[in-house]
């Protein structure tokens, strides 16, 4: 996540307690870890979580909880069809 920030803010490292908004963050900026995040996770994380939890740690553990709920959420089916493209030549490129 500090990765994600540093880039899009364009700052030096980032720590676990930098706030976002403090460090130069606005909704654009926003909008770009958002972007960032949905294309590296496939996971739809509202804009709103990153106002809510503004620190590089709480943002990082909203997004690793949305991500849990998903994966709980996921039949014993479609979990095991995603373990099995996974470990495909063809899948693997897509989960990397």
């Amino acid at each position: 996540m500090a990765d994600i920030w540093q880039q899009v803010l364009g700052t030096g490292p980032v720590g676990a307690g930098d706030d976002f908004f403090e460090l130069g963050g606005h909704s654009l900026l926003a909008t770009r870890v958002v972007a960032r995040i949905r294309a590296a996770a496939d996971l739809g994380v509202s804009l709103r979580t990153l106002f809510t939890h503004r620190t590089c740690a709480a943002f990082a553990e909203a997004v690793e909880a949305a991500l849990l709920a998903e994966i709980d959420a996921l039949s014993d089916t479609a979990a095991e069809e995603l373990l099995a493209a996974q470990d495909s030549p063809e899948g693997s490129r897509f989960l990397s």
